[in-house]
């Protein structure tokens, strides 16, 4: 009797921080986004310099990837409450980047089908073929350069929709015409376009703003999802014949506040507590952390650790 009191007690507890539903959270990581965003166009105008695009082609990258991260959250629909303002935010940023927002969430969605094996992944060609290459050089080469072959699947995905390894026919089609989902990217370029040609100088656009998401935004969510999804399977004391047999999983980084912030924004650095329960917020993370930590045996411990210093260990470790 005392388990099952204990097992209704962690479900009312999970339950209560899936009702939190609270804006000040997103609001504050959005406007410190857009703030730094705007500060850089400022320097940008204001002091016009090489040595001013090379620093703002990564600030400005940096921040296009937490707007990225920002999209994640409002596609579990735990970005703004409600729902409406949430949606607005997703297709926003989404378009913004030049995301097809609901494409993303259908896709996505299947990411975290549960159980899967890494095969069944949707999202495993990005850190499967970083997993079966050689560990040093070669991997790193292949984290750095690969982000082409990224570019490649996402454009095939938005143009036909995403299927899993060995599935011959299209698993996840585009949910709306793409057409449709145009309109929304298309009316956003126009106005970074216009905005860029009218403060800026027309060419840094594709400079600064088209080049970036591609080299930094796209490079950190890779890096990211590499260590994040790779990490359990890297270091497990299990070994398995196939990516077939090893399953999906993935771990909570208990990292410094530069990190979550430039890298693991809106509650990434608790990613398996995220897999575990989809719907509760992020800044509620850290406490479902601690809830299946403490109650449920089948829950990783949280690694401790720098995401460079780990991603660094990954690189050079063999299975």
């Amino acid at each position: 009797m005392v388990a099952v009191k204990t097992d209704v007690d962690l479900r009312n507890q999970i339950a209560a921080l899936r009702k939190d539903q609270r804006n000040l959270h997103a609001s504050a990581h959005i406007l410190a986004t857009y703030f730094i965003l705007a500060l850089q166009f400022w320097i940008l105008h204001a002091y016009p310099s090489w040595i001013i695009y090379l620093v703002s082609f990564f600030v400005i990258g940096f921040m296009q990837y937490r707007l990225v991260m920002s999209t994640h959250e409002a596609t579990h629909k735990t970005l703004f409450f409600p729902l409406r303002l949430n949606e607005f935010f997703g297709v926003f940023h989404s378009a913004l980047l030049g995301i097809s927002f609901f494409n993303y969430r259908k896709t996505h969605l299947e990411h975290h089908k549960n159980p899967q094996s890494i095969e069944e992944d949707i999202d495993s060609y990005i850190y499967r073929p970083l997993l079966q290459t050689k560990p040093g050089l070669p991997r790193l080469g292949l984290l750095v350069f690969g982000v082409v072959v990224d570019v490649a699947e996402k454009l095939k995905r938005k143009l036909f929709g995403a299927k899993r390894v060995n599935e011959n026919s299209v698993g996840t089609k585009n949910v709306q015409g793409l057409g449709l989902q145009m309109i929304p990217i298309l009316i956003c370029q126009a106005g970074i376009i216009a905005f860029f040609s009218i403060y800026l100088k027309w060419w840094l656009y594709p400079v600064l703003w088209m080049t970036p998401v591609v080299l930094i935004a796209l490079s950190l969510d890779r890096a990211r999802t590499f260590l994040e999804h790779g990490y359990q399977y890297i270091f497990s004391d299990q070994t398995w014949k196939s990516f077939a047999e090893a399953p999906q999983r993935t771990v909570d980084i208990d990292t410094n506040g530069i990190e979550r912030f430039l890298f693991a924004p809106f509650g990434f650095a608790y990613h398996q507590a995220h897999h575990t329960y989809l719907t509760v917020p992020f800044y509620n993370l850290p406490q479902l952390a601690n809830l299946l930590e403490n109650h449920d045996a089948r829950y990783h411990r949280r690694v401790r650790g720098s995401y460079v210093g780990i991603l660094v260990r990954m690189i050079w470790a063999s299975k």
